[in-house]
């Protein structure tokens, strides 16, 4: 027993610990979230928002799209 050393946790192991969201900062993760948030708006508008075609009254505020 007299020639253990004691055991000290590895400062290495986790480098994570600290900024809890990886090696990156946060300011990447939130401009990754607006890119992801801004296509799935988009996607989602063009699935059920996005009218195609024209309609009898020409005068629909779709700005002719």
């Amino acid at each position: 027993m007299a020639d253990q050393k004691p055991v000290q946790p590895n400062k290495q192991s986790t480098p994570s610990a600290k900024s809890g969201y990886g090696k990156r900062p946060i300011w990447q993760w939130v401009a990754l979230y607006v890119i992801v948030a801004a296509i799935v708006y988009f996607a989602v508008y063009l699935i059920f928002f996005h009218h195609t075609g024209t309609s009898g009254s020409g005068s629909t505020g779709t700005f002719g799209y």
